[in-house]
């Protein structure tokens, strides 16, 4: 978002409980889109075809405060929903300086291994985007964002972010108030380090989870799960080039499915000039199972291309999913269209 609306904290004094003196204030940005989206599938089951408008548009509004404290300074974010008719996601953080930052998020994915889940150079988005497969296997049921605990900091150059969920269920995402006695429990814990700086125009990083669940003897729905994933990027003028490689193992399915997830992703990209930008990627699953059944590679290949106009993006992705889901036979070919306007 190119230009944001900044409004002094002194200016709402009027409307919220008197309280002591805060320099602070709070910035406001969005973003427009309209997309066409294009989906042919051929399966076993489900939908044969899309059918209606591929065209829809949705507006998004973010915002974002800070104010000091004896502590560091405090920041607050908030992203509202495409229809906007509530919020999609928020967090609160407190950098502290050299002892790092905290913070709690409740959904923008700021903390541990989600932040490196594919870091494959695109000129757009990931190419599994959309699709009727995302990267739900590219880390298992690690690497979550919703009612967690992260910590950030710097060392001896490499960068550190962790995240803890007390909980794995499902609950309240307002106020805590409440939790799901349907799922299983339990925790999680996961974390990147990543580092830009070690070698000029190097960009890697590791990351490692855990899901250990709670659950009555035998139960096997939901199986302690873990999660592996590494990336390296080269950037070599107007071309980068970079693999993600990421191992998860136990399945949050019963039965003989899915045992484990291989992944391995790979992809160039290219910027034509200082507005025009393209890229290719080759995105392999290879669903292990279990019992007799044979382990399926989902192969998902695609181009992603991006073009600039000031506060204007067109983008494009063409996309094309062999074997979606472990499923022989399930295809999905997709196209997306996008016109983004950031204000």
């Amino acid at each position: 978002m190119n230009k944001y609306t900044k409004i002094g904290a002194s200016a709402l004094a009027g409307s919220l409980v008197a309280t002591s003196a805060f320099a602070g204030e709070l910035s406001v940005g969005g973003t427009w889109e309209v997309t066409g989206e294009f989906v042919t599938n051929s399966k076993t089951t489900g939908v044969a075809n899309e059918t209606g408008n591929p065209f829809g548009s949705k507006a998004n509004l973010s915002f974002s405060g800070s104010g000091e404290t004896d502590f560091g300074t405090a920041s607050w974010f908030m992203f509202t929903k495409d229809a906007q008719d509530g919020v999609s996601s928020h967090s609160v953080t407190l950098d502290m300086g050299d002892l790092g930052l905290v913070g709690f998020d409740q959904g923008t994915g700021a903390f541990g291994m989600g932040t490196i889940d594919d870091k494959t150079p695109t000129a757009y988005e990931e190419i599994w985007t959309g699709t009727a497969q995302t990267n739900t296997n590219i880390l298992g049921g690690s690497g979550g964002s919703a009612g967690v605990f992260g910590y950030k900091n710097t060392f001896m150059g490499m960068n550190v972010n962790v995240e803890y969920a007390p909980s794995l269920s499902g609950g309240d995402a307002t106020d805590g108030g409440s939790a799901d006695t349907t799922s299983p429990d339990g925790t999680s814990i996961n974390f990147a380090i990543t580092n830009n700086t070690l070698v000029e125009g190097l960009d890697f990083g590791i990351g490692y989870g855990e899901n250990d669940y709670d659950r009555a003897s035998g139960d096997a729905v939901n199986i302690d799960e873990e999660g592996m994933v590494a990336y390296a990027n080269y950037s070599f003028g107007p071309v980068t080039v970079g693999t993600t490689q990421s191992y998860t193992s136990g399945s949050t399915t019963s039965g003989t499915t899915i045992g484990a997830n291989e992944v391995a992703i790979y992809g160039i990209a290219f910027n034509v000039n200082e507005n025009f930008s393209v890229s290719y990627t080759d995105y392999e699953n290879k669903f292990l199972k279990r019992g007799s059944q044979g382990d399926v590679t989902q192969d998902t290949t695609g181009i992603n291309a991006a073009y600039t106009m000031g506060g204007a993006t067109l983008r494009l992705t063409d996309a094309s999913m062999d074997n979606a889901g472990g499923v022989t036979g399930t295809n999905e070919d997709r196209t997306e269209v996008s016109l983004l306007l950031a204000f």
